[in-house]
């Protein structure tokens, strides 16, 4: 490329070019808007699983259970977040990242300082060997975002 030659739009193909139209983006007042509405839906279906799962189908199974249901309604929420969105794959990633990083500082933040749960408790839940598939809740919201913008082109 020539200096004074536009950049080309790679996800709009040849012929456009970043002057064409601008990126889209997102805020990061909706990332944590978007955040908070996640973080609601899973209190909730916590609530849900310790009320109606756990008792019938036991704590291991229930968590099982759960964080499918769990990653299910966040990606409608992503869904719902992002489906008229034409974000670039690295941005849509990179909210994904920020989400993340947020759910596992709150989560270790909160439920071991505020709700007093030991570190073993909560690293517990990352244990795959044992049955405990929370990771899938964080692969899902990091790649959510990136999965309804491709899908919603």
């Amino acid at each position: 490329m020539k200096a004074g030659e536009p950049k080309v739009n790679p996800d709009q193909g040849p012929g456009h070019t970043s002057q064409d139209t601008p990126e889209p983006t997102v805020s990061l007042l909706k990332t944590v808007a978007i955040w908070l509405i996640l973080l609601v839906v899973a209190v909730t279906l916590g609530a849900l699983r310790s009320y109606i799962l756990v008792p019938r189908l036991g704590e291991l199974r229930a968590h099982q259970l759960g964080t499918l249901i769990g990653c299910a309604a966040f990606m409608v929420v992503f869904w719902f977040a992002f489906r008229h969105s034409a974000l670039p794959s690295g941005q849509a990633l990179f909210i994904g990242a920020i989400l993340v990083a947020m759910t596992v500082i709150f989560e270790f933040g909160f439920f071991h300082f505020v709700a007093g749960k030991p570190w073993e408790v909560l690293i517990a839940d990352y244990n795959i060997l044992k049955g405990r598939i929370w990771i899938l809740v964080l692969l899902t919201t990091l790649l959510g975002p990136w999965i309804v913008t491709r899908f919603a082109r």
